[in-house]
């Protein structure tokens, strides 16, 4: 079978019964429509890697430093690695889930691939989590084991997790097993939400949803056989797990693993391994542009840099492009949907700096106003996704709570606020229940958020709402000063006025040394808003 062999699930509009086209959509509606050319690849994820253990045997699949040397994994051997593993995990769970608790590794990337073999659906878990957390998600997706590092951060982390097992100690398992057979359509991850509010909920991607979503957005944004990524997302979030690995698998390129984000370690080895492509959220960004050794680092090799992960203000995305020296591309995704949207190599400087881009391969999209109706280019409404590329179900979420995110129509409601132009273009504005409400008058933080990052006194920033007795809310800022800089609230009131309307000028300004963020890199909101109601 070819890399896309198999039947695609037609989403062209007479399979839909809908005819609207940006473009050509008679009510004029905000509604991306996708054409059905790209088709779908039906191969589960570990039928990838043994293709690749044949046509890509000797390439490296896997790179990681080793005091100051690199050490690598060929496809075959990597497929090896995953076989031996893959016996041991059917013996021991069956098809029932696996967790990982656990830093990205080399093991990590075995046990990944490995699950997919066994037809196991893995559970991701985020060692950072309580232990109240981690018993949520083991509860919610009914994993009947777990695989774990012994510490975490220098503290215990195995110990933590009665019954579980050592990730380390099923590195070498030789030897071939019966394996089930395994589908397309079969569970291969349950991803939880970063939990940026109430309980994290578990998103089931099937290999078919996790594996295109990762390669039609690799595709899109020029990604090559001999590209060498250099992984710096956490392998608990899709966004290493799949934007990442399952992209590079695609390509048949080489995943350059590291254990945990420092951003003197990631642009030592980014010049050791000549790495070609980065994927990083704002914050990592921002910690490499101002690290000491940044301008003296060769990065000659890199030529993408793909950023997202939050709201990525226009200041950054051109400071970034401009400093790295490389192609930015920006895309945007959820748990629920990875890899959903993003630019293209080839846009513009605006599209690249001002918006997410268009809708990827295989995917419907268009802004709902309140009432369910599109709306209008420009027009400020959350955005919907069709597609089937989007998560099956939910795990541990009552029904009527999962059809408020995946209703019956198919419609993935995203929670984000959103517009799109008349070529589909689509700029986020932040999430529905962040928009700030002044008087009757909407404010969005991102808009906000974008214009003051443009300050040379701010690294970061976030603009959140708090109560007010006379307009009903206000927006606050909270925001990390630049190193070195020493900002006064009143300039930065001054620079607001400037470039925003009166309203949307943040009424306090709050310095922290730094905003708490989500394995993910995205700003716990809801923490500052807790944090300035309690000082008020």
């Amino acid at each position: 079978m070819g890399d896309d062999g198999g039947a695609a699930a037609n989403l062209t509009p007479a399979a839909t019964g809908h005819d609207e086209r940006v473009g050509a959509n008679p009510a004029g509606g905000a509604w991306w429509h996708d054409d059905g050319r790209h088709t779908l690849d039906t191969r589960p994820v570990g039928r990838v890697l043994e293709d690749r253990a044949t046509t890509r045997a000797d390439h490296p699949a896997l790179v990681w430093g080793s005091g100051g040397a690199l050490e690598s994994l060929t496809y075959a051997s990597l497929f090896e690695r995953a076989l031996g593993l893959a016996a041991r995990l059917a013996r021991l769970v069956g098809r029932a889930p696996v967790a990982v608790a656990a830093s990205a590794s080399v093991d990590w990337v075995v046990l990944e691939y490995a699950a997919a073999l066994a037809g196991t659906p893995l559970v991701p878990v985020n060692p950072a989590l309580t232990d109240e957390e981690i018993d949520h998600i083991l509860r919610a997706s009914g994993a009947a084991a777990v695989l774990a590092d012994l510490t975490y951060r220098g503290a215990p982390l195995l110990a933590r997790l009665p019954g579980a097992h050592p990730l380390a100690r099923w590195r070498d398992l030789p030897g071939r097993a019966p394996l089930p057979a395994v589908s397309a359509d079969d569970p291969f991850l349950v991803q939880f939400t970063s939990g940026t509010t109430g309980r994290p909920k578990g998103a089931v991607l099937s290999h078919r949803a996790a594996y295109n979503c990762a390669r039609l957005s690799f595709t899109a944004m020029g990604g090559r056989d001999d590209d060498i990524w250099l992984n710096v997302m956490p392998m608990h979030h899709v966004g290493g797990s799949v934007s990442v690995a399952l992209a590079v698998l695609s390509a048949g390129a080489t995943l350059v693993v590291v254990p945990a984000f420092e951003p003197g370690d990631v642009l030592d080895l980014l010049a050791r391994a000549r790495a070609t492509v980065i994927g990083t959220v704002p914050t990592m960004q921002l910690a490499m542009l101002e690290h000491p050794r940044f301008a003296t680092t060769d990065l000659s090799a890199l030529r993408i840099v793909q950023t997202g992960g939050s709201v990525v203000p226009t200041a950054l995305i051109r400071r970034a492009e401009a400093a790295f020296g490389a192609v930015i591309v920006n895309a945007y995704g959820q748990s629920e949907s990875p890899n959903a949207i993003q630019t293209s190599p080839d846009d513009d400087d605006r599209t690249k700096a001002e918006t997410i881009g268009r809708p990827n391969p295989r995917r419907d999209a268009r802004i709902v106003r309140d009432d369910g109706s599109t709306a209008a280019f420009g027009e400020p409404g959350e955005l919907w996704m069709r597609s089937p590329l989007v998560m099956d179900a939910y795990v541990g979420v009552p029904p009527d709570v999962a059809a408020q995110t995946l209703g019956p129509d198919g419609w993935l409601r995203t929670g984000d606020v959103c517009a799109m132009d008349d070529r589909g273009t689509v700029t986020v504005l932040g999430r529905v229940r962040d928009v700030i409400i002044r008087g009757g008058e909407n404010i969005y933080p991102a808009e906000v958020e974008g214009v003051l990052m443009r300050h040379a006194g701010i690294s970061d920033i976030a603009v959140v709402a708090v109560a007010d007795a006379r307009w009903g809310e206000v927006p606050v800022a909270c925001y990390r000063p630049a190193p070195g800089a020493a900002v006064d609230p009143a300039d930065l009131e001054r620079f607001g006025r400037e470039h925003l309307a009166s309203f949307k000028v943040p009424r306090r300004w709050v310095a922290m040394p730094a905003l708490p963020l989500t394995a993910s890199g995205k700003v716990k909101k809801h923490e500052l808003r807790a944090m300035l109601r309690s000082v008020d």
